[in-house]
């Protein structure tokens, strides 16, 4: 069911109030909003995320709370390596296209247990071989590059999949040129708690 759409943040807003959560986040001064009765309440009958985010299903990178928000505040996708595929892509047209989600921002992070494995050489069998592609192609763009091969290359696959989710057509891409959408890679240190922004 579509939105009704009241005073919705910009992308830049909407990005800002998600980093000033994440210094909350690192400097364990957390707020913890919308997690009451009250916005249980309001939310029964409809959402108005502020942002759409994808992340890896790694148990370590929780967007709600490294972000400082609550309920109904983030239409969250986690898939391992967040890797885009037709499902994720129906997912987030759904949250620019009906929510209304002004950002899409796909969050890579250290030490990625997927990036880990393909870039170890592990032969990934079953369905967890469909991640091998996406994750390959970041590794060879980053062959060479100073500091460590996974991280680079869990930079450079965030990077990868937001152009991706940029250029999909049809609803993308046209809210995207449209100005209405902004699509942003970012990338959470574990260690240190910090979401910073890529190029």
């Amino acid at each position: 069911m579509e939105q009704i759409v009241t005073t919705r943040p910009t992308a830049d807003e909407a990005l800002s109030l998600l980093l000033e959560g994440n210094k909350r986040f690192i400097s364990c001064s957390l707020e913890h909003p919308n997690h009451c009765e009250e916005s249980r309440g309001r939310l029964v009958e409809g959402q108005e995320p502020i942002a759409c985010i994808l992340t890896c299903a790694d148990s370590r990178v929780p967007p709600v709370d490294i972000f400082d928000q609550g309920l109904g505040d983030v239409f969250v996708l986690r898939v391992a390596g967040n890797i885009v595929n037709d499902q994720i892509l129906g997912s987030i047209e759904y949250a620019v296209k009906h929510l209304h989600c002004p950002l899409v921002m796909v969050l890579g992070h250290t030490s990625c247990g997927a990036v880990g494995a393909v870039a170890g050489g592990t032969r990934l069998g079953g369905h967890i071989a469909s991640l091998t592609p996406p994750i390959d192609a970041a590794i060879k763009n980053v062959q060479g590059k100073d500091g460590n091969l996974v991280n680079n290359a869990s930079m450079e696959l965030a990077k990868n999949m937001a152009t991706k989710i940029e250029q999909s057509e049809p609803y993308v891409a046209d809210l995207v040129k449209d100005g209405k959408v902004k699509v942003v890679a970012s990338f959470y240190n574990l260690e240190t708690g910090e979401v910073s922004m890529l190029d």
